[in-house]
């Protein structure tokens, strides 16, 4: 790999170029010689596969002499002395990144740049750096704090630099970032992302001005067009685009086109373009060439003969005996895994537990915070604080505990963000909004509950771990109805199955015998379950029944999977109801379990406590353990909410009973596949 920035060849950027960068047309570079034809067999072979682009890239670019610069206190020369100070006494950095020493060189003296380098290697301070020191370099006086540049305030028509991100998870992580590195100065970062008002970020704008803009497309798109938001960019100096190849695989380039028309022209305004992306497929080929200056810099980061994190990283299949099963056998994982970060020489356990939908995030913190040890259900330290609790009773230990998701308002998912960064230990339960782009310094575990939508959906998510040359370790618990779906999307990957989380085999509909730390973690959740909301319940199995949908090809046995849930992993003595709309919308109206109408329970006033959840389910209490034992004398009795198949509702003469064939989907599998 190259120690220096180098500079993609006349010929190559030609052959980017020879395509028209607008509906108008500009006339195409001649190929002067025989060397520049083949290369440019030309735009048809940089097409053709990531592999053969980057050789293009690679082949054509030269060296270029260059002092390197690896540690921040050896940018004194480079960087203003206020920038040095904050980066190297305030934010305590030393080393600096591959992809930082490779781009600061030429970023500062304004060259254009596309960088490939992987999430989390430091891109963010790579493109921040640079900008904000040509920004100060053309308003030294910014430099200083509580200047205000020709009056008392900076205007919305001071921006300077405009970062586009694709979602506003790392958008505001970003802003951050910047938000620190400015400190001590009077350059002013603002933020324009979806999910928050739009009024209230124009108004911050113009009360305060803007030098750097951070946001996604759709917000972005949304002020620069508007007519009578009063911010525009005159003077803009520097546009980034950060994580590129995903604002073009999320459909974001019309949004970005319109953002641009509404920019000045590179003819009448010179501007400096930055560009950093994972990967570099055609599609992000095509904007180098659209939006990126003749005789830009290219620098790769990543080594095409490394290994990718999933083929590096250990990982293990969980399969469930049913639904049931799911949150036993997390919250049995979890246990052991912390237990075992406890020890000498381990790292502290920090996890991220990605679930297929937000109600069920939802209820797995609700299931987490009541967690406690056993004998510890009821006494004075229930009446105080959950936090107090989690520290004190709950078999989690110190390890703390965090939710982010859609339904959350954007100030508690960041509250959420920032409070895992910083825990020493840690779950962080999410949907699919930190699968890729934001950044959780020392992920030691990723948890996948359910099968993800895709092959590319699962890597993301297991590339929150092994980051920065740390070990990781990947987890994917899924239904055995789930499995051979499981096996179509990530058979090929190196999955390995493992059988040692022994709530997630118990048949929890039978009396059994279990080990007694399988009889522990088992009576934990059905205590800490019966103080979970009956609407949480409610929410999830309507959810599910969206999530499970894909893999099922026998809807009957689908229904029947999910009442086994709500009775034996919930305790609810009948199943939730769906209104009639959606029953009919999804082709359930006339199979045999399911509930069609309003559910009183999802209005209960008192959903917690005394009453196991309404007055439609009992309070009884099943005991999992004893001497051995899994239900003992009581767990057949009827008034039970987890009690053995006498307290299961009649269902009429199409039921398939207590018993469930819980095998749609479900083959033997082949030797193609690893587990």
């Amino acid at each position: 790999m190259r120690a220096s920035t180098q500079r993609c060849s006349a010929v190559l950027t030609r052959a980017l170029l020879a395509v028209p960068r607008s509906s108008s047309g500009r006339k195409a570079f001649a190929l002067n010689n025989t060397r520049a034809v083949r290369i440019a067999s030309s735009i048809r072979a940089i097409h053709q596969s990531c592999s053969l682009r980057q050789e293009a890239f690679a082949a054509e670019l030269q060296d270029k002499p260059a002092t390197t610069i690896t540690r921040f206190d050896e940018l004194e020369n480079v960087l203003h002395p206020q920038l040095v100070k904050t980066l190297t006494q305030d934010m305590r950095l030393s080393e600096m990144t591959e992809v930082q020493s490779r781009t600061i060189n030429e970023a500062i003296k304004g060259s254009d740049i596309i960088a490939q380098a992987r999430t989390g290697t430091g891109k963010t301070l790579a493109f921040l750096m640079p900008i904000l020191q040509n920004i100060i370099k053309l308003d030294p006086g910014l430099a200083q704090p509580n200047f205000r540049r020709n009056g008392p305030r900076t205007t919305a028509d001071d921006i300077r630099a405009i970062v586009v991100s694709p979602t506003r998870e790392l958008a505001e992580q970003i802003a951050v970032e910047a938000k620190r590195l400015v400190s001590g100065t009077s350059v002013v970062v603002q933020t324009a992302v979806g999910g928050t008002q739009k009024s209230a970020g124009l108004r911050a704008i113009q009360r305060e001005g803007c030098h750097i803009l951070i946001g996604t497309p759709g917000r972005l798109h949304d002020i620069l067009t508007d007519e009578y938001s009063r911010v525009q960019a005159p003077d803009l100096s520097a546009l980034v685009f950060d994580e590129a190849d995903r604002l073009l695989d999320q459909g974001f380039w019309p949004a970005i086109q319109d953002i641009m028309r509404t920019l000045p022209s590179p003819e009448q305004k010179d501007r400096q373009t930055l560009m950093f992306s994972a990967t570099v497929p055609h599609e992000v080929v095509d904007l180098v060439r659209r939006v990126l200056k003749p005789g830009f810099e290219f620098v790769q980061c990543v080594n095409q003969d490394e290994e990718p994190t999933h083929a590096r990283v250990a990982q293990k299949l969980v399969v469930t005996k049913g639904l049931e099963n799911s949150m036993p056998a997390l919250t049995e994982l979890c246990m052991r895994e912390i237990k075992a970060s406890e020890e000498p020489g381990s790292r502290p356990f920090k996890a991220i537990v990605y679930f297929p939908s937000t109600a069920e995030v939802a209820l797995a913190n609700e299931l987490f915070g009541s967690l406690e040890k056993p004998g510890s259900e009821g006494d004075a330290l229930s009446q105080i604080s959950n936090a107090f609790r989690r520290s004190a009773n709950s078999p989690l230990g110190q390890t703390e505990v965090f939710e982010i998701h859609a339904k959350l308002t954007q100030m508690q998912r960041t509250r959420a963000a920032d409070s895992f960064r910083r825990a020493r230990s840690g779950i962080l339960l999410s949907s699919d909004v930190t699968a890729r782009g934001l950044d959780f310094p020392d992920v030691t575990h990723v948890i996948q509950m359910s099968t993800p939508p895709s092959q590319e959906q699962y890597i993301h998510r297991l590339g929150r771990t092994a980051r920065a040359g740390k070990e990781g370790e990947g987890w994917l618990i899924v239904g055995d109805f789930e499995l051979n779906t499981t096996r179509k999307l990530l058979g090929r990957l190196p999955i390995k199955r493992d059988d040692t989380i022994e709530t997630a085999a118990l048949d929890l509909t039978r009396e059994l015998q279990v080990s007694a730390t399988a009889g522990s973690t088992l009576n934990m959740v059905q205590a800490a379950m019966r103080k979970v909301s009956v609407t949480s319940k409610i929410k999830v199995y309507r959810a599910l029944i969206g999530v499970y949908q894909r893999f099922s090809g026998n809807k009957a046995d689908l229904i029947a999977s999910l009442n086994k849930l709500s009775q034996f992993g919930w305790g609810l003595r009948d199943p939730p109801s769906i209104a009639p709309g959606l029953a009919s919308k999804l082709g359930l109206s006339s199979v045999p379990g399911i509930r069609i109408g309003h559910d009183p329970r999802d209005e209960s006033e008192d959903n917690r406590g005394g009453r196991f959840g309404g007055r439609n389910d009992s309070g009884g209490r099943r005991d999992f353990g004893g001497r051995g034992g899994f239900g003992g004398r009581d767990s057949r009795d009827s008034r039970s909410p987890f009690g053995g198949r006498d307290s299961y509702p009649q269902r009429g003469p199409n039921s398939r009973g207590g018993r469930v064939n819980a095998n749609f989907g479900e083959n033997s599998g082949s030797g193609r596949y690893n587990f």
